[in-house]
């Protein structure tokens, strides 16, 4: 018996974030770049952008900016 064993990995379809590009490189890139600006969280590319959202820390520092 060998010490190795084969494992054969089927992928049933490409990933969502796989087709699109960004459209700010022409589509050379697959990650965002933080190149556009979000309207309402939405990118240029017209997914998620990361760059929009804001983190707990984040948020406090706006609150207490605000008072």
């Amino acid at each position: 018996m060998s010490a190795c064993r084969i494992v054969q990995r089927n992928r049933s379809r490409s990933p969502d974030y796989g087709g699109l590009g960004c459209p700010y490189t022409k589509s050379r890139s697959l990650r965002c770049r933080r190149l556009c600006v979000p309207a309402g969280g939405v990118g240029a590319c017209g997914r998620m952008a990361p760059h929009a959202l804001l983190g707990k820390t984040q948020e406090a520092i706006l609150r207490r900016g605000a008072r």
